[in-house]
């Protein structure tokens, strides 16, 4: 499955919003960088409580994700570079063999690895400046 992920500089619930309006839709799903579970290996600042960690809604039968990119993440994000293609299947021989493939001649964000969301994520910047994300969806455990 091939999904569309928007990252936005502290104003995804604003697009959010608008979104919902304009395509008549709910956002289905939404955490904050508060609600999600700490990582002492990775805290996350105060100011960040309140923006979008993760949301999605069906926009036109697409699922699109969306999620807040503040200062300090580390992600050099302007308009225009700002949407990601998410490979999302429970096939992990196949995000193994995507990643590294895409990988090639391109930068490794967050290598392959368990979250506390998945099996296995990982993104990438392909050779031709295109952002990838792969999700294993089967249950993390």
């Amino acid at each position: 499955m091939l999904e569309i992920y928007l990252n936005f500089k502290n104003e995804a619930t604003e697009a959010i919003t608008f979104y919902e309006t304009v395509f008549n839709t709910k956002c289905e799903a939404m955490m904050t960088f508060g609600e999600a579970p700490a990582n002492p290996e990775y805290p996350t600042p105060e100011s960040w409580n309140n923006l979008v960690m993760n949301a999605s809604m069906n926009i036109e039968g697409t699922y699109v994700m969306f999620s807040d990119m503040p200062d300090g993440m580390g992600v050099n994000l302007e308009k225009g570079n700002n949407v990601s293609l998410v490979v999302s299947t429970d096939d992990e021989e196949k995000i193994d063999r995507l990643f590294a493939r895409l990988s090639e001649g391109g930068k490794v964000i967050m290598p392959l690895g368990e979250t506390f969301w998945s099996k296995k994520y990982g993104s990438l910047v392909d050779k031709y400046g295109i952002n990838w994300m792969f999700n294993h969806f089967a249950e993390n455990k």
